[in-house]
């Protein structure tokens, strides 16, 4: 005879339905996780059986990269893409546009490695697909900064401080550039003796032309023992981090 499909304890997971006469289960799951169920079956002559179930659900595959930091060229690149939901490993690809010259995806981590050679933005659609081939893509794009160009200098003066106890006075700090340089040259000063300040009136100069650029670094003797010390000044570039320049200056405490 015919038989009739139920579920006669728990329930199926949200979105899905029970064919009470084929025991098809169909539909589209809307919730992640297991549900359990017992289903049973009648026949003809109301015989049943039951058998406990469970369904589980796993959370909508999605890539949740939404944005890429910018590069440079000629400046090592590093970034990965993040997938949620799905089941088991991952495997990214690139399904439309390219990666900017110089970079390459790889398919098992979602890293994007290597040496950007043109500057642009390359526009690209990244696709990540599960152990079920299930995927998901999403829009991304990278954009590739001018190699870093030009140089800056560095002065002071004067050239040697003479403090008694209790006299403050400064040293002027000059940056340069040169090449083309423009950008933000961050100040750090190291070896102010014991018992003296060393502050900057602005630790960060910013080059916006050819013209130099010029902060007062100002020393304070609050009861040094009588020495004579060399303080070193260090500019470095914000937005390369690897260009920096030294001066050094004289300091005698009375």
């Amino acid at each position: 005879g015919s038989y009739t499909w139920s579920i006669s304890a728990g329930s199926l997971p949200a979105g899905l339905t029970l064919n009470t006469s084929t025991g098809a289960i169909t539909g589209t799951p809307t919730t992640a996780g297991t549900s359990n169920f017992t289903a049973k079956v009648t026949d003809s002559n109301s015989r049943t059986a039951t058998q406990n179930l469970s369904i589980t659900v796993n959370a909508a595959l999605s890539i949740t990269t939404t944005s890429l930091p910018s590069g440079t060229v000629g400046t090592a690149y590093s970034s990965t893409l993040a997938a949620t939901g799905g089941t088991g490993s991952y495997t990214w690809s690139i399904s439309a546009g390219s990666l900017p010259a110089g970079l390459t995806l790889n398919t098992s981590t979602g890293a994007i490695t290597g040496t950007p050679t043109t500057a642009g933005t390359s526009n690209f659609t990244a696709k990540v697909t599960d152990s079920n081939s299930r995927t998901a893509t999403q829009n991304l794009s990278i954009t590739i900064n001018a190699a870093l160009s030009g140089d800056f200098s560095m002065s002071a003066s004067p050239g040697n401080l003479t403090l008694k106890n209790g006299q403050s006075g400064s040293y002027t700090v000059s940056v340069s550039p040169s090449g083309g340089f423009t950008g933000l040259v961050d100040l750090t000063v190291s070896g102010c003796p014991n018992n003296t300040t060393c502050t900057f009136l602005s630790s960060k100069v910013n080059i916006t032309g050819t013209s130099g650029v010029s902060s007062q670094l100002a020393v304070a003797n609050n009861g040094a023992a009588r020495t004579s010390s060399t303080l070193t000044i260090t500019g470095k570039s914000e937005a390369n981090p690897n260009l920096m320049h030294s001066v050094s200056v004289n300091l005698r405490t009375r």
